[in-house]
């Protein structure tokens, strides 16, 4: 599966295993992810596309600014994960 910046993935492995996180950038086989916590924008993880998963499509106004190459905070990226979490278990 191809990932693309700014999409919503959920972590298969690691102690990191079933956590939100929002792809920043994808570097060949392996994409960048950042959750506004632990792994921060200016931080973000480095992930093989094995260990993540899609977890659908979401629309959210921090996820749009972040698709748009535009600098996001933390706090707002924390705030939009938690947002589809929440959306998720409805």
């Amino acid at each position: 599966m191809s990932f693309q910046q700014a999409q919503i993935v959920r972590s298969r492995s690691g102690h990191d295993k079933d956590q939100l996180f929002c792809v920043m950038a994808v570097e060949g086989s392996f994409v960048l992810l950042a959750d506004g916590k632990r792994r921060r924008v200016d931080r973000p993880k480095r992930k093989n596309i094995k260990h993540v998963v899609s977890a659908g499509e979401w629309s959210h106004p921090t996820i749009e600014k972040v698709r748009a190459g535009e600098p996001v905070r933390d706090r707002e990226l924390r705030a939009a994960l938690a947002a589809i979490r929440d959306e998720m278990e409805v």
